[in-house]
């Protein structure tokens, strides 16, 4: 069994719903264009730092294996930020 095996459907698809919402919120906050384009790296970095329990489904998704399952749903350079940075939390 991969560990992508192990995260279940339902776990990617809110893992995908959480990041889109926290996207868009990047794209109020002006953090981000509406394709997804990077305008403040440091903005990003922070917002996803400072609430570390907010992105609690995209965490568990990223760690149990399945990061590309949900990049292949939301793709953009903001999104494999992101992720990158759940990883390491």
């Amino acid at each position: 069994m991969t560990n992508q095996e192990a995260v279940s459907g339902a776990e990617i698809n809110a893992a995908i719903a959480e990041l889109r919402a926290f996207l868009s919120e990047l794209a109020d906050r002006g953090a981000i264009t509406a394709d997804g384009s990077v305008t403040d790296p440091g903005a990003v970095v922070t917002a996803v730092q400072a609430e570390p329990g907010r992105l609690r489904a995209l965490t568990r998704a990223v760690a149990g294996g399945a990061r590309e399952a949900v990049l292949s749903a939301v793709q953009g350079g903001v999104a494999a930020m992101v992720t990158a940075l759940v990883r390491t939390m």
